[in-house]
């Protein structure tokens, strides 16, 4: 297979100057909007993040997770998770732009808790929602058990990429390279 990267402002130039069409998109999760804008819908698109979380093992219940959104109230608590404990930037995407993108959507006071590196809460009952990062820096069996943690405890767990994309009206397009998942959004 041969890749080409390219920035989000030059996908819709680089698309047209290909020769044949690629056999996918895979983009950044926090472009997903410009990158579906500019791929054509005969193309699949998905993200690097929602392409983890299926490594991963968590994509399915990810899949599951991301309609929790519609039902949020005004002061529900959603926990964001990230697996690395990198220093954090300004607009960074688990503590500005994912609560910022989620007030939007649903128009909520929502609260936002955060967790990072090996802290993970025990109890997850006090969330309306987990919001987990791609888990890149988190071995398999790590996100496993996070996802079977918030499974097990009734609370909606989903990741980065696939509540960006499910935000973005795109989840469906978003993992229509895995077959029985799309099929499962079907219906």
């Amino acid at each position: 297979a041969m890749s080409i990267v390219v920035q989000d402002t030059e996908l819709a130039d680089t698309l047209n100057r290909l020769g044949t069409k690629p056999a996918m998109v895979i983009t950044d999760s926090q472009v997903f909007d410009k990158a579906a804008a500019a791929t054509p819908e005969d193309i699949p698109l998905t993200s690097f993040s929602i392409l983890m979380a299926r490594y991963k093992g968590l994509l399915e219940d990810a899949v599951r997770g991301a309609s929790a959104v519609e039902a949020l109230k005004d002061g529900d608590t959603v926990l964001i998770a990230e697996g690395c404990p990198h220093h954090r930037q300004c607009d960074d995407i688990g503590t500005f732009k994912i609560p910022n993108w989620l007030r939007k959507y649903t128009g909520k006071q929502i609260q936002i808790k955060t967790c990072s590196g090996t802290e993970f809460p025990d109890d997850l009952t006090p969330y309306a929602m987990v919001i987990h990062c791609g888990g890149c820096m988190l071995n398999e069996r790590e996100v496993r058990y996070r996802t079977k943690c918030a499974v097990d405890q009734g609370v909606p767990i989903t990741n980065y990429g696939t509540l960006i994309a499910y935000l973005n009206g795109i989840l469906k397009r978003s993992v229509e390279i895995f077959p029985e998942l799309h099929r499962t959004l079907e219906s």
